[in-house]
């Protein structure tokens, strides 16, 4: 089933089969709002402290809005200036996408989404579905301009947390690196071991959620396997994202303890470059460059299943 309803007083689309539910927000960046295993009613997604969905616009601070759910944050993470064809650019805080308002058409029981870059040209496009326990995104960002564009793409998907749930990444990683100074992981790019790391506050167990504070951390490099998941014991549920690591061979995790606005969620985040702003995947030969007429076509989904 696929029809519009309405969602924290927002308009929103609802896909929905045996196993699962989903609502997906176009006019706030196509973000997913919510996805429920239904049999145990069980909501993946950190949801929306608020109540409410302000509107943003391009520019403004991530910071200030709603962070929950499950958004793509392109052409960046951190804001930053680049040059492209001679001029200076801003790319904003997040990206462009979590302020921008998609028009949405239901084709049968998948829900297609488009968007424009009225500053940067290109066309950005998500089809949404339900497949079995999956819910399935398959995306197709063209760039029809004539100037090469450095773009990053992020799985930005803010997952509830519970006590004891565990992390995991694929087996072949076993170095990170930390993204900025915290009092869990130290100084911003020190690499640490993992799962155990050695941080200033004693041996830290990666693979579950600190205290408190916050931390994010990226697997050191590139990684073949694009699978890793989120397991939650007390709930006896887990969740597993699955995507082509060909298109997204990067990793990071982000995770706030209440450190962060006082909010607790983590995020696994798959991703094209290495990482979180243009100017540093540069420095690490990490920029993907969505050059004139190229088009990227990739898919994630998010599998929930019963821990058995």
């Amino acid at each position: 089933m696929l029809e519009p309803t309405m969602f924290m007083g927002t308009s929103a689309w609802k896909l929905q089969n045996d196993v699962l539910m989903a609502i997906i927000l176009p006019e706030h960046g196509g973000k997913v709002a919510s996805l429920v295993y239904r049999s145990q009613n069980w909501e993946l997604l950190f949801q929306n402290p608020n109540g409410t969905f302000r509107k943003a616009h391009r520019g403004d601070d991530f910071s200030d809005y709603e962070a929950c759910g499950f958004d793509d944050a392109f052409p960046t993470v951190d804001a930053c200036e680049v040059q492209m064809g001679g001029r200076t650019v801003q790319y904003p805080d997040h990206g462009e996408l979590w302020s921008a308002a998609f028009t949405a058409e239901a084709i049968g029981e998948m829900l297609c989404l488009r968007w424009q870059s009225p500053e940067l040209g290109y066309t950005y496009e998500k089809q949404i579905h339900l497949a079995g326990n999956r819910l399935v995104c398959s995306y197709r960002i063209h760039n029809p301009g004539n100037e090469p564009l450095p773009a990053l793409w992020v799985c930005h998907c803010l997952v509830h947390c519970e006590p004891g749930m565990r992390i995991v990444m694929p087996p072949e990683v076993t170095q990170v690196e930390n993204t900025f100074t915290s009092d869990w992981l130290g100084e911003a790019t020190t690499k640490l071991s993992y799962p155990m790391a050695a941080g200033p506050r004693g041996n830290i167990d990666l693979q579950v959620m600190p205290p408190d504070g916050a931390l994010k951390y990226y697997a050191a490099s590139a990684v073949k396997e694009g699978c890793c998941r989120y397991e939650y014991p007390a709930s006896q549920m887990a969740a597993q994202l699955e995507y082509d690591s060909t298109m997204l061979p990067y990793l990071g995790f982000w995770a706030t303890g209440g450190g962060y606005r006082g909010d607790i969620n983590c995020a696994l985040e798959p991703t094209n470059g290495y990482y979180d702003g243009i100017p540093n995947a540069r420095q690490h030969n990490a920029c993907p460059v969505l050059t004139p007429d190229e088009t990227w076509n990739f898919t994630l989904s998010i599998q929930l299943y019963p821990l058995v």
